[in-house]
């Protein structure tokens, strides 16, 4: 069976690939270390932490989160507000709502303490393939295969592979390579070490060949094309939604909303929006989600901006109304609550929500 969609090794076998990977795995191989390397918590959030996002933004972010929680009986004990708070600012909440829904987890099925088998890992909520095998392998040195954007690209380039893990059978190659090269005496560091190599020297653009200590293994450099693998990834266009977020005053508060999945920021309070792209839109949309606030004047505000969220990009305009009494003292649509004005800025969470109360009190 050939690889599939890999023209340049057209006729090699996987047996043959793994092999090879197998034999220069073992040039790396040193002795066992019987003790945990790392602390199992912390490995966990930070290899959360860094899925999507750059590791000088986590840096801080991760500090900070471990003078607070600094570990699992400690967030196990944290409400979702908590930790969606010192998550804030990381996007991708529903990882942080996994994370705290692990630590009880591991808590009340472990007594604290992280289990080391991958399929143990596996059960926990939110942690995938590749975090099991982080955890297995870099806190526990147990020989489990970890798979991420840098080991994709170390791979691609040291096996000549042109395509992308993007179907069962590519995936299947690659988790098989990542599989064998953790099968060396010390897995821990191998694994590390082929991290560090793809963040490093082996990286997107400009690869520091001179540099890689497996250079006279790669096959993309012996040919010339490393600056062209691994493929480059298609990218989803993202949706656009023009929309306005209504600051709702009423005294000395103002509405606020906490959407349900599978809305936007789920879970997360916020300001009420609309998707409209303009007042007239804006006006039909608040009479079928507050009728019983009757017609007041919504104002327009100047302020406007782009935000984006996963594979949305938000245009959003700003406007604003204040409710008589009589509208105020209506029943609120579920999901919809009163907040002090003053109270605000401590309540959202979200960069999203904080961007437009800073926006509203210009």
């Amino acid at each position: 069976m050939a690889f599939p969609g890999r023209p340049a090794l057209a006729g090699a076998e996987p047996s043959g690939l793994l092999a090879e990977a197998g034999l220069l795995a073992e040039t790396l191989a040193e002795p066992s270390d019987p003790e945990p390397r790392r602390d199992p918590y912390r490995t966990w959030i930070s290899e959360i932490m860094l899925q999507q996002t750059q590791v000088a933004t986590v840096t801080e972010y991760f500090r900070k989160w471990m003078d607070r929680f600094p570990d699992v009986a400690s967030l196990a004990a944290a409400s979702e507000k908590e930790v969606l708070e010192a998550w804030a600012g990381l996007g991708y909440y529903s990882r942080a709502r996994n994370v705290l829904a692990t630590a009880r987890q591991v808590e009340s099925l472990y007594g604290g303490r992280f289990p080391w088998q991958r399929a143990d890992l596996l059960s926990l909520k939110g942690i995938g393939e590749y975090t099991a095998g982080a955890i297995a392998s870099l806190a526990f040195n147990r020989p489990e295969p970890i798979l991420d954007g840098n080991l994709v690209r170390v791979f691609s380039r040291l096996y000549r592979l042109e395509f992308l893990p993007d179907t069962k059978d590519r995936k299947s190659v690659y988790w098989g390579l990542a599989r064998i090269w953790a099968q060396s005496h010390a897995p821990a560091l191998v694994n590390e070490g082929l991290m560090e190599l793809g963040a490093t020297i082996c990286t997107p653009r400009n690869p520091r060949c001179e540099a890689c200590p497996l250079v006279r293994f790669c096959h993309a450099h012996r040919d010339g094309s490393q600056d062209r693998l691994p493929p480059a990834r298609a990218r989803k266009a993202p949706v656009d939604i023009a929309a306005f977020a209504v600051a709702i005053y009423h005294g000395d508060r103002v509405l606020l909303y906490r959407p349900r999945k599978p809305e936007l920021l789920a879970g997360l309070l916020t300001f009420p929006m609309f998707a409209a792209a303009d007042l007239r839109e804006l006006r039909a949309a608040w009479h079928s989600v507050f009728p019983g606030f009757g017609g007041p004047m919504i104002r327009p505000r100047p302020a406007a901006f782009t935000h984006g969220i996963t594979h949305h990009r938000l245009r959003i305009r700003l406007a604003e109304t204040r409710l008589p009494a009589e509208a105020a003292s209506a029943s609120l649509p579920e999901g919809y609550v009163w907040a002090g004005i003053e109270d605000v800025g401590q309540l959202l969470v979200s960069s999203l929500p904080a961007k437009i109360w800073k926006a509203l009190r210009l």
